[in-house]
């Protein structure tokens, strides 16, 4: 059993009488109980699944060096690790995006970059997460229809996104869950060929990140053989196992859990860029990913 507090704002009366079954409210929207892990965690997951537009915040007991740990959920704050210590990091409204240099390739989209503070703490090691759209799932016989791809160098962010020509029939189901049509990736789509060359450009030698990120690579190894060329042979690091090892009560690892479980917010899914996104900010929450790459 460890002390758990958790502070509510805004929040439905549902969701307070809830609590109220297993902590105790001390003043209004403060609840403490001693609980163990897998209690905390579910009913954080409730509380996050519930909260609406309030805000949220848990701190309990932990073994870390200060002794305690804490999350926070729909907040203008964030929480930080700092040589294994938790804090709180308020954003800097001075901050401002930075326009990119475009020196990749004239076909390549890059749509934006954000330069990173200069504090050590918020800057890893180089990396380039991954994301595409396919038809389907075989590799053998489905297409790959988009392709994403966001680098982090020395903190700044560079971004690669194109859609694919295709030959098949997209179906209704990839249709309504990726909201593209054949029409839509003739007209606006590349050949095959050139945007996996250009992927190869992107990627370099960094190192690779995805989630469920094998079965991307291996999706687009195969094609890169159809068209003679090598293969990407770069160290890869599916984020889905380190969540697997830091968050082991999850209800399901789809995505879209996993978000919600590190109060990561989205509202659409399934365009490669969005979920490389997506992906790219899990890998500021998941504490293995972020004391590895740590600079």
């Amino acid at each position: 059993m460890a002390l758990t507090v958790i502070t509510l704002t805004n929040s439905p009366r549902s969701l307070r009488g809830d609590l109220t079954k297993w902590m105790q409210e001390i003043q209004p929207g403060v609840y403490v109980a001693n609980i163990n892990r897998k209690v905390r965690e579910q009913l954080w997951q409730r509380v996050t699944q519930t909260v609406g537009d309030g805000r949220a915040t848990i701190s309990y007991q932990t073994n870390n060096e200060i002794g305690y740990d804490f999350e926070i959920y729909n907040s203008s704050t964030k929480k930080i690790d700092y040589d294994g210590i938790p804090l709180v990091s308020i954003p800097n409204d001075i901050e401002k995006k930075q326009t990119i240099k475009h020196g990749f390739s004239n076909a390549a989209k890059y749509q934006k970059a954000k330069k990173y503070s200069s504090k050590k703490l918020n800057i890893l090691k180089p990396y380039v997460v991954l994301d595409i759209e396919t038809t389907g799932l075989n590799l053998e016989s489905d297409d790959i229809i988009e392709v994403a791809l966001i680098k982090e160098v020395e903190g700044e962010l560079f971004f690669y996104e194109k859609l694919i020509q295709t030959s098949k029939q997209l179906s209704a189901e990839i249709s309504n869950l990726t909201g593209l049509t054949n029409q839509q990736l003739n007209t606006e789509g590349s050949p095959l060929e050139d945007v996996l060359k250009e992927t190869v450009q992107f990627i370099g030698d960094l190192p690779i990140v995805g989630f469920n990120v094998k079965f991307d690579i291996s999706m687009i190894n195969k094609k890169l053989k159809l068209i003679e060329e090598q293969p990407l042979s770069n160290k890869s690091i599916d984020i889905l196992q380190m969540v697997k090892k830091e968050k082991q009560f999850l209800r399901s690892y789809q995505l879209d859990e996993v978000l919600k479980a590190y109060q990561i917010s989205f509202e659409k899914r399934h365009r490669a860029m969005i979920d490389a996104e997506l992906t790219f900010e899990l890998t500021k929450k998941v504490n293995k990913f972020a004391k590895s790459f740590k600079v």
